[in-house]
């Protein structure tokens, strides 16, 4: 009997792996779209609209082993029926409205390539192609945006942590960012300057370059007139 539950235990620790993906949230698969104006994806029934957000990382997986790095740029809402914006069903009713919902009315993303992981291979490469249709999209796990932006050691600065995504963090390789030109982009409020600080100050840690800082803004441009 000890001999039939050791082989048992050796059994299910080799699946453990595929028991622990079974726990990434499945958002949807990928119906529409292309390489240069991103994918369309139909979100699941089970998942939630609202808790979905633009600049959140998502990995597709493609029907040749590749997962492809993306990002949401949009989130929509869509109906298989137009008339279905038209008249609406009643919403006050509960029943109805889990009827309608992921049927005739469900969630929509736009979600953009960034990078693909080949099987086999740890650098992630350029995206020069698409998944196929109905490849299944997940979130991205703490695991899949480390195998991109890599993990934390001596060479990796953390700058902090995705949109909507607390739990994962982001360690950069400064001495590989200093390389080539870079900028900080964004609109007001969205943390452009806490951003330049911590990088600056993980350059200036690590003594990976010089660095020349101007500061420019639209009110001092409004003054010289």
């Amino acid at each position: 009997m000890s001999d039939t539950m050791n082989d048992l235990d050796e059994f299910f620790a080799r699946v453990t792996p595929d028991s622990q993906r079974a726990e990434i949230q499945h958002l949807g698969i990928v119906v529409a779209g292309s390489l240069s104006k991103g994918l369309q994806v139909k979100l699941d029934r089970s998942a939630v609209v609202e808790g979905m957000a633009v600049g959140r990382y998502v990995v597709i997986r493609g029907q040749t082993g590749r997962r492809f790095f993306s990002i949401i740029t949009d989130v929509a809402l869509d109906s298989t029926n137009p008339a279905i914006e038209k008249a609406p069903p009643d919403a006050s009713d509960p029943f109805l409205a889990r009827v309608h919902q992921g049927t005739s009315t469900f969630g929509r993303l736009e979600v953009s390539p960034m990078l693909v992981m080949e099987e086999g291979s740890e650098d992630p490469k350029p995206v020069k192609t698409v998944p196929a249709h109905f490849s299944s999209v997940y979130e991205a796990t703490e695991e899949d945006v480390s195998r991109v932006f890599g993990r934390e050691d001596e060479r990796h600065f953390y700058v902090g942590a995705p949109l909507d995504m607390e739990s994962v963090r982001i360690h950069l390789n400064l001495e590989r960012l200093v390389e080539r030109s870079s900028g900080v982009f964004g609109k007001s409020g969205t943390g452009k300057t806490f951003l330049t600080r911590t990088l600056l100050a993980g350059i200036i840690k690590q003594a990976a370059a010089v660095n020349l800082c101007l500061l420019y803004t639209s009110d001092a441009a409004d003054e010289r007139g």
